[in-house]
């Protein structure tokens, strides 16, 4: 009694040969179309990933410019009122020393 996994599926004298379809096309219009594809796919996250680093760049660029121009400010400030530029940098201390928990011995 023969199996059905001891019989061979295609007879080896005969040669089957099929031609992918899709849609009408052959298989080389399909993978030339998938490249096209993939390659304006690739062109276009390049692209975004380019204009990306250079936002990022020149908000990096405007952020310097911003604290730089804070620092230049806060000197200006110390310069001219240094009393009440003090008095302000006691109080902020204080109120962080009563902020902050202080270890208990116990």
């Amino acid at each position: 009694m023969k199996s059905v996994l001891d019989e061979p599926k295609v007879e080896p004298e005969t040669e089957v040969r099929a031609k992918c379809t899709c849609g009408g096309l052959d298989a080389e219009e399909v993978s030339k179309r998938i490249e096209k594809g993939m390659n304006d796919v690739k062109a276009a996250v390049s692209e975004k990933l380019e204009d990306g680093k250079i936002a990022a760049e020149r908000l990096l660029k405007r952020g310097r410019y911003a604290v730089e121009d804070c620092m230049t400010e806060t000197e200006h400030q110390i310069k001219h009122h240094p009393v009440s530029s003090i008095a302000i940098a006691f109080a902020a201390g204080a109120a962080l020393g009563l902020l902050v928990p202080r270890p208990v011995k116990k």
